[in-house]
């Protein structure tokens, strides 16, 4: 392969890649300024496609009227989201199966074409 065609290759792949982040094992929270009621719980998977966001939850009694997704802005288009129960966990973590959330970038507010990045741990 030739250095140009090669060079071309990386930069674009990097360029791409730098939409979506996924901080599994970020540790640190201090960037996320919204307040969080109960803490962040950890999710199964996250994942975020064409203009949504789309998290599993331990706990199958999970719903969008006990669980939120709180946006942050981070930066020129980009924007930190973590997934809070907005009441007590009466659906706890221990209870078998798992709820499948999705919001949409509309619903969240966010601009599509923007760098989002999920803050919960994820076990996967």
């Amino acid at each position: 392969m030739k250095p140009r065609t090669f060079a071309f290759l990386a930069i674009a792949a990097a360029s791409l890649s730098a939409c979506i982040i996924i901080d599994a094992d970020e540790s640190e929270r201090a960037t996320f300024h919204v307040l969080t009621q109960f803490g962040l719980p950890h999710l199964q998977s996250a994942s975020i496609g064409q203009g949504a966001v789309t998290v599993e939850i331990p706990g199958a009694c999970a719903t969008k009227q006990n669980v939120e997704a709180e946006v942050d802005k981070d930066g020129r288009r980009q924007y930190e989201i973590g997934v809070d129960y907005t009441d007590q966990d009466f659906c706890n973590e221990d209870s078998p199966g798992l709820a499948q959330l999705s919001w949409t970038y509309d619903e969240l507010g966010i601009p599509h074409e923007s760098i989002v990045r999920v803050l919960n741990k994820i076990a996967r």
